[in-house]
């Protein structure tokens, strides 16, 4: 059952990040216009940090799919994801109004659906609450693939150390 939950686990933030960065492969100057919007990097490293972070994601995804190394994976797919966090949550403190670009397109983010189904409800909703609705819908996201991340991460610690345990037997 552990090995389900933890290939389950592996599954999910593992394709998360393929899914992920497959979007931003296609359109890196959207990604470093995202970056850009961010108002946190030098703007010498937009530029590679666009073109090299989705490759990233994407070694790091299918290397945690496919159990190639998933330790490391996982722990840096957790690193990637708290990194986000906290830059997404700069950017909620100083109320500046950007794309968080985690998944490519804004028209197919779920968090931007989200956020548009609030304001659908509430009509004379301000910017600035929308987009703070949707930057804290992307906290919770990354939040979520961490507990997944750490998740497998753990199961594979435990499974490790039975394993050493029952051959020192």
């Amino acid at each position: 059952m552990t090995r389900v939950l933890e290939w389950f686990l592996r599954w999910i933030a593992g394709g998360a990040f393929v899914y992920a960065a497959t979007a931003k492969i296609l359109v890196p100057c959207e990604l470093a216009m995202d970056i850009y919007q961010y108002q946190m990097a030098p703007g010498v490293l937009i530029n590679i940090g666009a073109i090299i972070l989705p490759y990233v994601e994407l070694i790091l995804g299918i290397c945690l799919i496919a159990g190639l190394a998933p330790r490391g994976a996982a722990l840096g797919i957790t690193v990637i994801l708290l990194f986000f966090m906290v830059i997404l949550s700069v950017n909620l403190i100083r109320g500046i109004e950007f794309e968080c670009g985690c998944f490519g397109d804004v028209e197919n983010d779920i968090c931007q659906k989200v956020a548009l189904s609030f304001q659908a409800d509430h009509p004379d909703m301000d910017r600035v609450t929308f987009v703070r609705i949707r930057t804290g819908c992307d906290i919770v996201r990354d939040l979520i693939l961490v507990a997944c991340s750490l998740g497998a991460l753990l199961l594979m610690q435990r499974r490790m150390n039975n394993s050493r345990r029952i051959r020192t037997l």
